[in-house]
């Protein structure tokens, strides 16, 4: 298998469920990267959340990529970015009536830090607070700037309060937006344009890699948009939701079972 790309999803998959990269895997990627192959990291999380991980595999040449805020952004390791896809202040009042009419709490994130008008922050944004190493700026409506662009709208709240604001969002918001979600307390809104798929199919277009040597790895369903590529390789985790399986080229072990290594060493390494 001829294979010049690896993305790695990173929550469920790269990391196991302490939140670590196993010693098989840290391995087995830095193995594949010793081949000239690009390993990327791909993931909802904000860049500060991922470039921890790129310097734990040691990918800290600028040569190295990330797609970070689920396909909003393609940086590379220093932090350039390489592909955009906005949101504007529009959005920002779009999303905010719908969270006072539904009752939600709503954030926004840019580039280094969560935005929220709510004066309440729930448990949920302050783990991704900490998860993601972001901090939280609480302010007024009319401290937003109008020309402000942020990577992602979000939602949060425990799973069935979650369940019941995605049934009661407008037709509009699924119609005009990326709606997915990483985590059962988490919806992610991103620019209609803005998906795992579609920014590591034009990253691949940048380094001159065609899709068929392309394979991604992935275990929720904000992963969906790289598993409907035809031409990836598609490896599902053995944790992976459902809808993922049944897109995946290839259904490996669990993220608690080292199951990127597992997959690279039959598929890549030919073990």
């Amino acid at each position: 298998m001829n294979i010049k790309l690896i993305a790695v999803d990173l929550d469920g998959t790269l990391l196991n469920d302490k939140q670590e990269v196993s010693t098989k895997t840290k391995e087995a990627l830095q193995r594949a990267s010793k081949m000239g192959i690009k390993i990327v990291p791909c993931s909802g999380r904000p860049f500060p959340g991922i470039k921890e991980y790129l310097d734990e595999l040691d990918l800290k040449d600028p040569n190295q990529y990330v797609v970070a805020f689920n396909g909003a952004l393609v940086l590379n390791s220093e932090g350039r970015p390489i592909v955009e896809e906005l949101l504007d202040y529009n959005d920002f009042i779009f999303f905010e009536k719908i969270a006072q009419q539904l009752k939600a709490n709503f954030h926004i994130e840019v580039r280094d830090k969560f935005i929220t008008i709510d004066h309440f922050i729930n448990y949920y944004l302050s783990r991704e607070s900490w998860l993601t190493r972001m901090p939280i700026k609480v302010c007024d409506l009319g401290d937003i700037e109008e020309d402000i662009k942020f990577t992602k709208a979000m939602f949060s709240g425990s799973a069935a309060e979650m369940r019941k604001i995605y049934r009661k969002l407008p037709k509009e918001v699924i119609e005009k937006y990326n709606v997915s979600t990483s985590d059962e307390t988490l919806i992610e809104i991103n620019s209609k344009k803005a998906s795992k798929g579609n920014a590591l199919r034009e990253l691949a277009k940048k380094l001159n890699i065609k899709e068929d040597e392309v394979m991604i790895f992935g275990d929720q369903k904000n992963d969906i948009s790289m598993f409907d590529i035809a031409d990836f390789y598609k490896v599902a985790m053995g944790n992976a939701v459902s809808e993922i399986k049944e897109h995946a080229n290839y259904v490996t072990k669990t993220n608690n079972e080292d199951g990127i290594a597992y997959a690279l060493r039959r598929l890549v390494f030919d073990e």
